[in-house]
Parts: C-alpha cells; sequence; structure tokens
C-alpha cells in the first residue's frame, strides 16, 4: 500500500476525530487533542497529527486502522445503511475545501458534519446517488 498523502490524512483525521475525543475525554488528554486539531485547522500537518494519535504508522505512513481503500476514504461517522436515505439526496463534502472526504445525509435526513471544523456541516456537492 502506498503511503498517505496530506489529503488522505487531513480525511482520516476528520474521520476519527469523533473516536479521539471521546477517548480524550476518558483519558483526560483532550487539550492535547484539541492543540493538535487547532493546528491541523490552521494548515498544519495532518500526517502529523495522525503519527502523534497513533492513526498512521510513524515510520511506514501507512494507516494503523483500516481505512478503505486509498482513492475512496470511509466516511465519518461510519457506514450507513445500504438504501438510500430516506430524505434528501446526494454527497456532501468539506465545508471548508481542504479534504476530500464525502459523506451523505443520515436516516433521518440529517446533512454530515465535518468533525474537524466544529461540526459545521457539510456542504452539497450537487451529486445525486
Amino acid at each position: 500500500m502506498a503511503a498517505f498523502d496530506e489529503g488522505q490524512a487531513l480525511v482520516l483525521w476528520c474521520t476519527a476525530m469523533s473516536d479521539l475525543r471521546q477517548a480524550a475525554v476518558a483519558g483526560r488528554w483532550t487539550d492535547r487533542l484539541e492543540r493538535a486539531a487547532s493546528r491541523v485547522r490552521a494548515g498544519g500537518s495532518a500526517l502529523d497529527a495522525c503519527r502523534q494519535f497513533d492513526l498512521l504508522d510513524a515510520e511506514s505512513a501507512e494507516p494503523t486502522r483500516s481505512a478503505g481503500t486509498p482513492d475512496r476514504m470511509p466516511v465519518y461517522p461510519g457506514t450507513r445503511s445500504p438504501r438510500p436515505p430516506r430524505t434528501g439526496r446526494g454527497e456532501y463534502s468539506c465545508p471548508r475545501k481542504v479534504c476530500m472526504r464525502h459523506d451523505h445525509r443520515d436516516d433521518n435526513g440529517h446533512p454530515p458534519v465535518c468533525a474537524l471544523f466544529d461540526n459545521e456541516p457539510m456542504l452539497p456537492t450537487g451529486a445525486t446517488p
């Protein structure tokens, strides 16, 4: 598997952010996580942040967790039902247009949010399934 680039690392970081925040609260390292998230939001290296929190192997820059195919990263917060959403259609993308993450509305029709940018709603791409 080819090493992750910054764009793929940013998608992985955003995808993992919710779980990282829950673990940080339980482990009392929220300040450390939020400092790293602030650096990434400000344009810092997502690769470095992923390595810092063991999302990527420090030596090989390969994911330490299943990340799907390199060309299409998993969606946050996880795979939805295989059926189309009941309300709303189409894909959504990063609200700041800094990563290549795509997602769909949930089963209740709520648009996806970006965990990295303080739960900002993701933007419709105009693409429909």
